[in-house]
């Protein structure tokens, strides 16, 4: 497939502002930028997920290779850079692994980075062509949480021949093992102090950590040669790189999706979870969260054809639920939304739809039960009222930031979105039902009138769309509302219609929906600084490119199908097909609500890349 990114950076800052990502399908990975340096704590070669998605701990930082006196490594130390390894980087390619290429004199290194696919182990192999004396490469490890810049522990390594096994005093369950089939290795124990992490100091986090390194690698060129450094937190010899390498690239080769660029990104957040898939909701840091899943699922496995695993994802969640609730987060069985359920049917009926598989619908059919007998009556969190319409409590949206315990953007009340979905689920529960021949007489269709003629309340006139909230009013124009204006059933034409004009004069930018309209004085344009000030601009300004799919749903229900509004859905599309993101082939979390639109949050967000999948499928 194609689509691979070509780099040639003119600077240290053009190099480090670019992010690459390659996932191993168990929630671990390996990043870093384009020149190499580690911009954040998240960074690194190896960071191994432990159990699952889940339990990541960063291992192996970098590897500092030292070339003919030329030192290719980048880091930053109190007031400099150095060394200054991008003066001699020449190109960088993401095509399907990572590719640099060096040049040092008449000495060409090319460096290939890639993860054998479901193991904690990567690989960093190294092509040298007219190389002469002594190559030295020094690992730079730690042990510690993905999440923060921490202090560093004592390790412990017992050398091998052509490598070494390091251990942790703070986790002395985690073995990194560092091999290598072509250099030996000599023991030299080092600490490297003051690392700074610069996205973590701008996101007001911890940004400076100490690094350890157990030893260095030698090769003696004199010519050409090939040789590869292997780092795993689960082998103990050395695996087969080149067939590896093989394997992997033809895995990568084979994806396909709607935007080819952006096969390999759905495939990243694809995972194992016990002997299951679940679907990662964002790298660096998100978890398995039921909403993000169930979103995303239709762009990122059914649009790219992956049935099976979309079925395996579906039931994961399933057998998670409880009382008809859908975990918000998979792995800690928190229950705190209100949503996730209603995407759950949504997502298990866009599966039925691709794959016509009634042996699953059969299987699945008692937990949409338990969502429709959950929904429709009162609860303690939320539940159904009686004029058939859910009401919730505060900070169970998605849009559910607090600062200091206290939500941000609370909508206590029926919120505009959710009982959107829950008309949505009732028909789907009975379209569902009439297709695996169950008794579809359980009030499916008398519920979905009765909330449809409750739904008419969100109407707000003097604003020309919908109430955000009502019980109590709240009259924020916000995207939530472009989840009703796709449904044609719900709301009359001409509702629907001004709810598109408003959401599209007020809240589209090129790279998604703002969360609140710039002329509300609670607007926060500019999504920046330590974390209270993030919180506080995440739902009330910033822009989400995973709103574009309703958006572009919206669309095409209230104008047709027509080729010139085909056409203008894809255009909308096209800038976050290639943003001047940092992230490389994939799209972000958010973007600044004001312009320049800056990316922020996760550089790869599940529902951002699924959602511009699908809907640039819909509108083919």
């Amino acid at each position: 497939m194609a689509g691979g990114a070509v780099f040639c950076p003119q600077s240290y800052e053009e190099g480090a502002g670019r992010e690459w990502l390659l996932a191993n399908g168990l929630g671990g990975y390996a990043s870093s930028t384009v020149s190499g340096s580690n911009t954040r704590a998240y960074h690194g070669l190896l960071v191994a997920a432990l159990e699952p998605p889940v339990d990541r701990w960063l291992l192996l930082s970098s590897l500092d290779e030292e070339v003919e006196g030329a030192l290719l490594a980048n880091h930053q130390y109190p007031g400099v850079i150095h060394p200054q390894g991008f003066k001699y980087l020449k190109e960088f390619r993401e095509d399907p692994t990572i590719w640099f290429c060096y040049q040092v004199g008449t000495t060409r290194i090319e460096k290939t980075v890639f993860m054998i696919h479901n193991e904690n182990t990567t690989i960093i192999s190294y092509k040298i062509k007219n190389g002469k004396g002594t190559m030295q490469i020094i690992p730079l490890v730690h042990c510690r949480s993905f999440h923060a810049a921490s202090p560093l522990p004592r390790l412990s390594q017992e050398p091998l021949k052509a490598g070494t096994i390091l251990q942790s005093s703070l986790r002395p369950d985690i073995r990194l093992t560092l091999l290598s089939d072509g250099s030996s290795y000599v023991p030299q124990e080092v600490i490297y102090n003051s690392f700074e992490y610069e996205e973590e100091r701008r996101r007001g986090l911890a940004w400076k950590e100490d690094l350890f390194s157990p030893g260095r690698f030698e090769v003696e060129l004199s010519g050409d040669a090939a040789f590869a450094i292997a780092a795993s937190s689960c082998r103990d010899t050395m695996p087969d790189w080149k067939a590896e390498q093989k394997k992997e690239k033809e895995r990568l080769e084979k994806l396909t999706a709607p935007i080819p660029k952006l096969a390999r990104a759905a495939d990243a957040f694809l995972v194992k979870r016990g002997h299951t898939l679940s679907l990662i909701a964002g790298y660096h840091w998100f978890d398995d969260w039921g909403r993000d899943a169930m979103i995303s699922l239709p762009g990122l496995l059914l649009c790219t054809g992956r049935y099976e695993d979309a079925r395996q994802v579906l039931k994961s969640f399933a057998e998670a639920m409880n009382d008809g609730v859908l975990p918000n987060d998979l792995g800690a069985r928190s229950y705190n939304t209100v949503d996730a359920s209603l995407w759950f049917v949504q997502a298990v009926s866009s599966y039925f739809e691709y794959s016509k598989d009634l042996e699953f619908l059969g299987e699945i059919w008692p937990r949409l039960l338990d969502v429709f007998s959950r929904y429709s009556r009162p609860g303690e969190e939320f539940g159904g009222s009686g004029d058939g319409l859910i009401v919730s409590g505060p900070a169970l949206t998605w849009m559910d930031a607090r600062l200091d315990g206290r939500p941000v953007t609370p909508r206590a009340g029926k919120c505009c979105e959710i009982n959107a979905l829950w008309f949505c689920a009732l028909k789907d529960m009975q379209k569902l039902g009439k297709a695996s021949g169950k008794s579809v007489d359980s009030g499916f269709a008398e519920l979905a009138e009765k909330v449809r003629q409750s739904y008419q309340g969100f109407w707000n006139s003097e604003t020309g769309c919908l109430y955000d909230v009502i019980d109590h009013e709240d009259a924020s124009i916000r995207p939530n509302q472009i989840i009703a204006a796709r449904v044609p059933d719900l709301l009359p034409f001409v509702m629907r219609k001004s709810i598109l004009e408003v959401v599209t004069r007020e809240l589209l930018t090129p790279f998604g929906l703002r969360t609140l309209s710039p002329r509300d004085p609670r607007y926060v344009g500019r999504y920046e600084g330590d974390s209270r000030c993030r919180d506080g601009a995440y739902h009330q300004g910033t822009v989400w490119p995973w709103l574009m799919g309703p958006y572009i749903d919206a669309l095409l229900s209230v104008n047709g199908r027509s080729e010139p509004i085909l056409a203008s859905a894809r255009e909308l599309l096209r800038p976050l097909i290639t943003p001047d993101a940092s992230g490389i082939n994939t799209i972000p979390e958010v973007f600044d609500g004001d312009s320049p639109q800056r990316p922020g949050g996760c550089i790869a967000q599940a529902w951002s890349v699924a959602e511009v999948l699908r809907a640039w499928q819909i509108s083919q």
